[in-house]
């Protein structure tokens, strides 16, 4: 679902640690929230999920949402 809008994360916006990291969480607080995955509204370059940005977590617009994912039961 890359490319369909920007997907908001719960992750406060920080610099990277040095190295290698998987799936870094950033600081504890901030003032601007990540936003993953580029939209219809950008180049392709940035419609992958390693694209990050950021923005206050006030800002609205039609090209940043969430993604809806299911889970499916593996009984």
């Amino acid at each position: 679902m890359s490319g369909n809008v920007f997907e908001w994360c719960t992750d406060w916006h920080g610099v990277y640690p040095d190295g290698n990291v998987e799936n870094p969480t950033g600081p504890e607080t901030g003032w601007a929230r990540i936003k993953r995955g580029g939209s219809w509204y950008n180049y392709d370059i940035n419609c992958r999920s390693a694209a990050r940005a950021l923005d206050n977590p006030g800002f609205w617009f039609d090209n940043l949402g969430f993604r809806v994912v299911r889970r499916v039961s593996e009984e």
